[in-house]
């Protein structure tokens, strides 16, 4: 299965909206928890206690009543909050893809692929000249597999010199995209 066809998966949007919709939920928590002093009596205690005897005869029947009603409610709510994590999860999707170092990092990447690509070709032709010449006559090998070695040695260059270039985009990609969820 391709990278595409996974991001282009519902659950893979659902995922991504309910991930975006917990980091809005935990951004916003300290304000909604109030600061409470709770003080408890020895007499409360004993009274709740006491209640807990009475009500332990009735739970049974509570319980199977609540877990119906709950289940019936749960049946209905799942897939209205399915479809709104799903298309959460597109935009937050769609707002990262789009966003100017996501674009970037891609750019480079692509940049970096390739020159990886050239290097391996030029390798593997060098060597293969290397080896052709090297039954010809071992005097010219010698010089062919040092400006061979040299073409393979720059080519390299300038894909670590790509791929070091890389890792700043990303960094900044992936910054930008975490502060898009949870918004």
């Amino acid at each position: 299965m391709s990278l595409t066809t996974i991001t282009r998966s519902k659950p893979f949007y659902v995922a991504a909206g309910a991930t975006d919709l917990a980091v809005k939920t935990l951004r916003q928590a300290p304000s909604r928890i109030p600061s409470v002093k709770v003080k408890v009596e020895r007499r409360d205690l004993e009274k709740a206690v006491a209640n807990v005897g009475l009500q332990a005869a009735t739970l049974p029947a509570r319980a199977q009543a609540t877990a119906v009603g709950i289940a019936d409610e749960v049946t209905g709510r799942t897939e209205a909050v399915y479809d709104d994590l799903l298309v959460r999860g597109r935009k937050v999707v769609g707002r990262i893809r789009r966003q100017k170092a996501t674009q970037d990092l891609k750019k480079d990447a692509t940049t970096t692929v390739r020159r990886s690509k050239a290097t391996a070709t030029t390798a593997k032709k060098s060597a293969a000249a290397t080896g052709t010449t090297a039954k010809k006559a071992s005097k010219r090998a010698s010089t062919t597999a040092k400006k061979r070695a040299t073409t393979t040695r720059t080519t390299a260059k300038g894909a670590t010199t790509s791929a070091r270039k890389t890792t700043k985009p990303a960094a900044r990609a992936t910054k930008a995209g975490a502060a898009k969820v949870g918004s």
